[in-house]
């Protein structure tokens, strides 16, 4: 059995979760912010996700936010723990 402990820039990824995102290279991919047939495409799959990731925590899809990934999300976030403790390294 493998023990990984180094959870600060990747984790393992669930068969479940990576058994969808398959499905979707496979269906085909697109830009959910586009008109064409393959943004709608992809916004029915990420309108679909938010739903269900939604369900699953008990919160409405419209406060469900899908973002690139961690850096992502705490700036979308508000910034992230430095810049409300007032250290880190970003930005002086």
């Amino acid at each position: 059995m493998r023990v990984y402990l180094d959870y600060n820039a990747t984790a393992p990824l669930r068969p479940e979760a990576r058994a969808r995102v398959l499905a979707c290279w496979d269906a085909g991919w697109g830009n959910p912010a586009s008109v064409h047939a393959s943004g709608r495409a992809a916004r029915r799959a990420l309108e679909e996700a938010r739903a269900e990731v939604a369900s699953g925590v008990g919160a409405a899809p419209t406060v469900v936010a899908v973002t690139t990934g961690a850096r992502a999300g705490q700036a979308a976030g508000g910034g992230g723990g430095a810049r409300a403790g007032g250290g880190g390294r970003g930005r002086r």
